[in-house]
């Protein structure tokens, strides 16, 4: 609808005519530049921002009005007299204005660009500024406004932008008076750019982030461009800065210390020449001072010499080849939303570091400025990558069935259509222009899963015509024409399987390097792949790394529990027309930030240094560090265990170069032990190490260094006492009886001193509560392993070898097909009260994928306490237990949950080959010398697979303990490749043994 046609003309409502121009992209905006604050002189340019007297932060309480359509606001809408007020920056839809919607692929408007809906949501804020003139032009910056904005002065309409995660920037000084002005901005939810920012989060609007007034001088530094680069022996620093607007003195700082100084016109840039160069790598984070001083104003910029380039189909930093080890990184708060305070950026930034992190990707938008200078600060590679995003494309071009031949290349609509050629390319000119003077950002990306076309070509040769220095990514190549995308510098995918990217490696047509943007999907409890693709990363020079998806998981607050506790929702819970349910909890923290277990994961594959064995008693240490000997900054404790102790430790100082090892010797690993024995290498911090503080845990490693030979346990003696009824079996050794119930072939008892150790019959267990990457899950509920019915064909009992000995034949299955598994099990008790069970199962064709095979037990709530030995502390997986050893652990059932949003299995332990649960007097002791897994919880499967969300949840009256003979891994499927064959359990046939003793 033509807004100006429905408001009165001249009003500032008439002014609303940009929205839905693909050409109006920025009215009264400056040209862009690099972001860069300035300072007074005098002042110490290198401060924080808001220590600028020439920086006026205008966050805070500001006028405002909600209308849910554009057509219902009033003409002159700069008139404020009745508003209410709202916080600056913040979202409106979690200001109790409009509602959240989660989406990930589909857009939340019809598509019809360049055109949106009538009746767009309004948001109107106002606020007063005092202006004193004093020579001094004032610039009004937006850094970030979703969708777009209007701006009023006065009264008077002041310019127009689009474009949400950019920073907009208007000389207001001609619309001010002496005195008291009004500031009013008009901010839509949607408008042409839409159809470019269809990322996967909750769709949010609203001044998102911070909002300032720069005071600059009539003749002013309009722009710069530092080069900072070493000499190809990378020994010597070559600088070289051009600047825009008017000269300036520069000078080049290394700490206190001058080492270089001139000055620099539009027709001439500074250039110097440093000795000894310290070079910048997320490494060794090695930053210059780089002060520039023009007539009324210092600018502080901060300079890392480093180069980065591709050699040979590889990617290298100063000469060297680096892995990119990182995570993807949205901006989602569940109080704040989009905006992100510095406080906010650094706490994520410094806990990407303390896990071992080198890289992030912005997905999928540039982050606010000052996120960069945090990472050149830290130490982390920046993938900095473009506003753009039109994934819904894919559902446009499609029926409603998806038939067409190559169906996701309808994905690459936008990318052909002209209509969109300059909102694309404007979108690429932002990104480069402000943060091209940024060392940690070592690659442009133009942007995410918006198909490819002549409009991304376009954008690529853009991109490398503002800046050479850096190579170029784009990953979704998906197209509906012979586009040739030759001006990529790298090949990207997502999600490729381990065995898909050897294929890569092996084509003959392709040398470029390779990686994965994203990987290794860490929704829920996993990601399961991360060690596998760690060792392919590793085997080829041309495998750039890849980045884990993602960092956080998005999550609106509904609400707080009874002990304060924040109700985190996901799609569909604000009502939404359409959402993608819990899709967007998908990452490896919790919205407050607090780590999943995926997260220590993460930290120990990404581990600086690993030890290998080379032979009884020697080690190798190998160093992963590109640029800095390991053992400058870490120490490695070593430690020689086994189940119930500790047979030795000691420690040691290393040296070890880049990519180099260094051996020790161990003579105490050369032993022979009594017990299966590991050594565990632990290295700490020292010396400053990246963000780590001295003494911190960096990672480990653990050798199995004995394999104790196993004995036969010979049973002897009288066998325990059998009563045989028609329905049951009742076996007595000392103080211990088993009732074991012939109708149902379950344990309805174990009893020790007259007392009944179940709650609940003992019974065979096939079903978990679906992870979310469980893709599966609807063949288990159609093959009812959930809740089967059982069928006993045979029960038998005999005394042998001392032994009571319980055979049965049995099945397990529902109604409509044949019974989904068949089962002989046989029961030992032998004469102290000991439990061996042993099975055989098989199963029909309707069970594809078995999630576990095993035992589920109910006891009271005093059994409230477990002790293991196996991986911990934990919860690990077939295929996730990378952050977990082998030892002694000891825990409270209530404290081995893990709080999943969206309630599923957690808290397993793999690898145990001893398990005990108690109520301080009696205990139940499980065993197996090959290794098995438990849980123990205080909710049931069920109660977890029925959940949407974990305030939901109720605890059972008692604690229930798995014990399962095998346990499927967890891998990424949500969003990945379907779990490895390794790692499922292995059909038709199947067997499982445990041995429980009642103590």
């Amino acid at each position: 609808m033509d807004i100006s046609a429905i408001a009165k003309k001249g009003s500032p409502k008439s002014e609303m005519i940009y929205h839905e121009d693909p050409l109006a992209l920025h009215i009264g905006t400056l040209p862009d530049h690099a972001y860069f604050i300035p300072f007074a002189k005098g002042q110490d340019a290198f401060a924080e921002r808001r220590c600028s007297q020439r920086f006026e932060l205008l966050n805070g309480e500001w006028y405002f009005a909600y209308y849910d359509s554009i057509i219902d606001m009033p003409d002159d809408l700069t008139d404020m007299r009745d508003s209410e007020s709202i916080f600056v920056p913040s979202n409106l839809q979690l200001c109790g204005y409009d509602k959240p919607q989660y989406t990930n692929l589909n857009y939340p408007i019809p598509y019809d660009p360049p055109f949106v809906p009538d009746d767009i949501p309004v948001g109107v804020y106002g606020r007063d500024y005092d202006y004193t003139p004093d020579g001094l032009r004032r610039i009004l910056c937006f850094e970030g406004v979703d969708s777009c904005l209007y701006l009023y002065v006065n009264g008077v309409f002041a310019g127009y932008s689009q474009v949400s995660h950019h920073t907009s920037e208007f000389d207001i000084t001609e619309l001010l008076h002496e005195g008291q002005n009004r500031l009013t901005v008009a901010v839509l939810k949607w408008c042409d750019g839409t159809y470019l920012e269809d990322q996967d989060k909750f769709r949010l609007s609203g001044i998102f982030r911070d909002v300032y007034v720069l005071s600059r001088p009539e003749k002013s530094l309009r722009d710069f461009r530092i080069t900072a680069v070493p000499d190809s022996t990378f020994t010597k620093g070559e600088l070289r800065v051009s600047v825009e607007g008017t000269s300036a003195i520069l000078r080049l700082y290394d700490g206190e210390k001058l080492i270089c100084r001139g000055d620099a016109s539009e027709d001439k840039p500074f250039e110097c020449e440093v000795e000894d160069v310290r070079l910048w790598s997320a490494e060794s984070p090695y930053l210059y001072r780089l002060e520039i001083e023009t007539d009324s104003e210092l600018i502080g910029e901060k300079v890392g010499f480093r180069k980065v380039e591709i050699v040979d189909g590889v990617f290298k930093l100063n000469g060297k080849h680096i892995k990119l080890f990182g995570v993807n990184r949205h901006d989602s708060y569940p109080d704040t939303g989009y905006y992100a305070d510095r406080e906010k950026m650094l706490h994520d930034l410094t806990l990407m570091k303390r896990s071992n992190i080198n890289a992030v990707r912005t997905s999928h938008y540039p982050n606010a400025p000052e996120f960069y200078a945090m990472c050149d600060e830290l130490g982390l590679y920046v993938i900095d990558e473009a506003d753009l995003e039109t994934h819904g494309c894919v559902c446009v071009y499609n029926d409603l069935k998806w038939s067409a031949e190559n169906a996701y290349n309808g994905i690459a609509l936008i990318a052909k259509d002209p209509l969109f050629r300059e909102a694309i390319l404007d979108r690429e000119r932002l990104l480069v222009s402000r943060d091209v003077n940024r060392p940690s950002v070592v690659i442009w990306s133009f942007g995410n899963e918006s198909g490819y076309g002549e409009n991304l070509r376009e954008a690529a040769k853009l991109i490398k015509s503002l800046d050479s220095s850096r190579p170029v990514h784009y990953e979704s190549t998906y197209k509906l024409d012979e586009t040739p995308d030759d001006v990529l510098d790298m090949v990207s995918e997502m999600y490729t399987s381990p065995e898909d990217i050897q294929k890569f490696l092996e084509r003959e047509d392709e040398k470029r390097p390779f990686i994965l943007c994203e990987y290794s999907h860490a929704m829920g409890n996993g990601p399961g792949d991360l060690e596998e693709y760690h060792e392919l990363f590793m085997k080829s020079d041309r495998l750039m790394g890849g980045l884990v998806w993602e960092w956080a998981d998005h999550g609106v607050i509904l609400g707080y529990t009874a002990d304060g506790k924040p109700k985190y929702g996901y799609g569909g819970d604000s009502g939404e027309k359409h959402d993608d349910g819990n899709f967007c909890m998908d990452a490896l923290c919790y919205p407050d930030r607090t780590p999943h277990t995926g997260l220590a994961e993460v930290k120990q594959v990404y581990r600086p240094v690993r030890v290998t064995r080379i032979s009884a008693d020697r080690f190798a240490v190998n160093n992963l560090l590109r640029f800095i000997d390991a053992g400058e900054y870490l120490t490695c404790n070593w430690e020689i265990t086994y189940d119930g102790g500790k047979a030795a430790a000691g420690s040691f100082d290393f040296s070890a170069e880049p990519m180099g090892s260094a051996e020790v010797t161990i003579p105490e690993a050369a032993r022979n032990f009594e017990r299966d024995a590991y050594i565990r290498f632990i290295f700490t911090a020292k010396n400053g190490y990246s963000v780590f503080a001295d003494g911190d845990e960096v990672g480990f490693d653990q050798i199995k260094v004995f394999t104790a030979e196993r004995k036969a346990v010979i049973n002897e003696g009288k066998a325990p006492d059998i009563t045989e009824t028609p329905l049951k079996f009742e076996i007595t050794a000392g103080d211990i009886r088993y009732v074991f119930n012939r109708r149902t072939a379950q344990f309805d008892g174990i009893f020790k001193g007259g007392k009944n150790l179940l709650a609940k019959p003992m019974e065979y267990n096939f079903f978990r509560a679906p992870i979310d990457n469980d893709t599966m899950k609807n063949d288990w509920y159609a093959a009812h392993l959930n809740d089967y019915k059982l069928k006993v064909y045979e029960t038998s009992i005999s005394a042998e070898n001392s032994c009571a000995i319980i055979r049965v034949k049995q099945s397990f299955g529902w109604s409509i097909h044949q019974p989904f598994a068949k089962m002989t099990a046989e029961y030992r008790i032998g004469n102290h009260g000991e439990l061996d069970i042993g099975c055989d199962a098989e199963f029909s064709n309707k069970v594809t994928f078995l999630p576990r095979f095993g035992l589920r037990l109910f006891v009271d709530k005093d059994f409230d306490s477990v002790e293991y030995y196996g991986y911990g502390e934990y919860e690990s997986y077939a295929d996730k237990h990378q952050a977990s050893y082998v030892g002694n652990f000891s825990a409270k059932i209530a404290d081995m949950h893990e709080d999943y949003i969206r309630p599923q299995e957690n808290g397993s332990h793999w690898g145990c080959t001893r398990m005990s649960v108690t109520n301080g007097s009696d205990t139940l002791v499980f065993s197996n010398p090959d290794g098995f897994s438990f849980s123990a919880s205080e909710y049931t499967q069920e109660e977890l697979a029925e959940k949407r969300h974990n305030f939901e949840l109720v605890k059972c009256e008692h604690n229930v303990i798995c014990a399962d003979f095998d346990m499927a891994g967890v891998g990424s499927a949500a969003c990945g490749p379907q779990l490895a064959e390794k790692y499922r359990l292995s059909l038709p046939k199947i067997s499982g043994s445990i041995k429980i003793v009642p103590n």
